[in-house]
């Protein structure tokens, strides 16, 4: 088996130590033959440096997109599964930099309970408010990539479709990255397998978490804004953000799509208190530190209680 792991690399400042933790983690609990596919489209010249010194990285300057958050993020992601796939990958996994794998055998185990009728494991944000795949941890067969073509985002069309007006109701989510493969697999009957939260220690609800035992999730180290499922006001708002945004394609050029859609962005979090999100970057900054500080003894903590 040869496993391919795609990754969009954005890390701010102050990360460079979760870049070094994300590649020592998936080489000590990888086994198998293994190539990260990274994008470096929008990655600082210093960490570029650091990924080209780890041989099992391939560096990929993939054509640019003006979109931003989970647009961008998808429109990369899709670029580097078509790579690995090309180059021969017999799983593909998706990763963040700010996740990686925390348990040996981690692949061996999830790629033996995938098949036909359960053809990709994926992280679950949570349970009740985000209930659809979370790309921070995924691990897909190439023949469901290769039959369905899935795409991690929703069409115009899927979002307006009576199927997927019955899946947002059964499943409460965002619809951010991942929405498309949980839509996907509702629609045609699927199955996969969800990595639930599996927290036995915790410093946070979101910040730091651990999913099947399997991946570890630092959470939002790309964003300016630390946020998560339930801090953002409410998932209907979401919706009609994400409604607006997609339809905006149709009509007005992709430039003047851009300001529109920042403006939008902009305005569902003018819904949250901003206090919540200092209280967000506080937490974060403890879980980081924590993490940085000693990272087997926090694990093992987040693991095991």
């Amino acid at each position: 088996m040869k496993l391919g792991i795609v990754v969009v690399y954005l890390v701010r400042d102050g990360s460079e130590r979760l870049l070094d933790l994300h590649l020592e983690y998936i080489r000590r609990h990888t086994a198998a033959p293994y190539t990260i596919y990274g994008c470096v489209s929008r990655l600082a010249s210093k960490f570029r440096e650091r990924l080209a010194r780890d041989p099992a990285v391939m560096l990929l300057d993939l054509p640019p997109t003006l979109q931003r958050k989970s647009e961008e993020h998808a429109h990369y992601l899709e670029q580097l599964i078509s790579v690995a796939l090309e180059d021969g990958a017999t799983h593909v996994a998706t990763l963040h930099v700010d996740s990686f794998p925390v348990r040996a055998g981690w692949f061996e185990d999830l790629a033996h309970r995938l098949g036909r009728h359960c053809p990709f494991a994926a992280a679950v944000r949570d349970s009740r408010l985000d209930r659809k795949p979370f790309t921070a941890g995924m691990l897909i067969s190439p023949d469901f990539l290769r039959e369905y073509r899935p795409r991690f985002l929703l069409s115009d069309g899927e979002r307006a479709s009576p199927d997927y007006r019955r899946y947002r109701r059964r499943f409460r989510h965002h619809p951010d990255s991942g929405v498309g493969y949980g839509f996907l697999a509702f629609r045609e009957g699927v199955g996969w397998l969800p990595l639930e939260r599996t927290n036995r220690g915790e410093d946070h609800c979101h910040f730091g978490s651990i999913y099947g035992d399997t991946f570890f999730h630092l959470g939002a180290a790309s964003w300016k804004r630390k946020d998560f499922p339930g801090s953002r006001g409410p998932t209907a708002a979401l919706e009609v953000r994400a409604r607006l945004s997609s339809r905006l394609s149709r009509f007005v050029p992709e430039r003047v799509r851009i300001g529109i859609k920042r403006a939008l962005n902009r305005t569902v979090p003018a819904l949250d208190i901003g206090r919540k999100f200092a209280a967000n970057e506080r937490a974060f900054e403890i879980v980081r530190t924590r993490l940085f500080s000693d990272p087997e003894s926090y694990i093992g903590y987040l693991r095991f209680g």
